[in-house]
């Protein structure tokens, strides 16, 4: 598995766990959380961020 693979099926796992986590507090609690929603998107700009830097060392 490349490391772009590993990258993109990091990112879709912690998706759906924020999903699923967002959907379990929206049915217990009826609030939305924004935070919840918001980190898988900077989780994977971080991980393509360190990436792009291991590639250049080499």
């Amino acid at each position: 598995m490349t490391s772009n693979q590993t990258v993109w099926l990091i990112s879709i796992i912690i998706l759906l766990v924020c999903l699923l986590l967002a959907l379990i507090l929206y049915i217990y609690t009826g609030h939305i959380f924004i935070a919840i929603l918001i980190a898988p998107p900077l989780i994977h700009w971080i991980l393509k961020k360190r990436q792009k830097e291991q590639n250049r060392r080499y």
